[in-house]
Order: C-alpha cells, then sequence, then structure tokens
C-alpha cells in the first residue's frame, strides 16, 4: 500500500491531499518502514493500537488474516520485491484509510475487509478530491 502511494504521490499533491501512513511502533520503525517504501510520505508511529482502536478499526480474525484474497495479494507483493520483514506492532491489527478535512473532521472512511484490502488511489483521489473542491 505504501509503495502504490508513493507512487501516486505527484497526482494526490496536484488534488491538494496531503498523506499521512500511521504505523504501530516507534518513531525509528515508521522512519525506516516509510523510508524504505514511500520516503516522500508522512509517517506517524504510536506504540499500541489506541489510534487504530479510536478510528473503530479492530483484530483481524483468522480468515482476515490467512483468507485467499490476504494470500493472493501476498504473492503479488512479493513478485514485485515486496517481501515482509520483522513485525513491529500487532500484525492482527485491519487496516482503514481516513480522509480528514483541514479541520480535522474525518469526512471518509474505508474499513478493510481483510488485512490486504485498501482503497485504489483512482478512489482516494475521487473522493479526496471532492473533499478539497
Amino acid at each position: 500500500m505504501l509503495a502504490q502511494l508513493e507512487q501516486a504521490k505527484a497526482e494526490f499533491t496536484a488534488a491538494g491531499l496531503q498523506v499521512v501512513a500511521v504505523a504501530m511502533g516507534q518513531p525509528k520503525h515508521a522512519a525506516q518502514f516509510c523510508g524504505s517504501l514511500a520516503p516522500s510520505l508522512r509517517c506517524l508511529a504510536h506504540e499500541d493500537a489506541a489510534p487504530y482502536y479510536a478510528y473503530g478499526l479492530s483484530q483481524a480474525n483468522m480468515g482476515q488474516l490467512m483468507g485467499i484474497n490476504v494470500v493472493k495479494e501476498g504473492m503479488e507483493a512479493a513478485t514485485q520485491g515486496f517481501v515482509p520483514g520483522q513485525v513491529i506492532g500487532d500484525p492482527r491489527m485491519m487496516p482503514g484509510t481516513f480522509i480528514v478535512d483541514t479541520q480535522g473532521i474525518i469526512v471518509w472512511r474505508y474499513y478493510g475487509k481483510d488485512v490486504s484490502d485498501h482503497p485504489t488511489n483512482a478512489e482516494l483521489l475521487r473522493v479526496g478530491s471532492s473533499v478539497t473542491a
């Protein structure tokens, strides 16, 4: 997901959007992880799952963690050279994507159906552009 966001950085900037990634771990972990996959994105870290729960996210069940879509996406990522590294934080935490306006209000949310599920950049650009217009 981070690599795809990095690849579309110019499109997000042109649309007036700023991408921020949030991960579990220490700031040094976020800097290392984002530095290798998305060096131009702002990455934040928190040492526990509190921000995830605050945004309504939860832990994955076994199907959401190891289902066919997760295996398929993992294999596709591996063929592109992306392999998992050391796990920092809770690997069972479900993903979510949020568009927050300049007032700090969540104006759009996407809750992953499994740990590999994320909205497309096109969808983020479409929704984000309507917020900034």
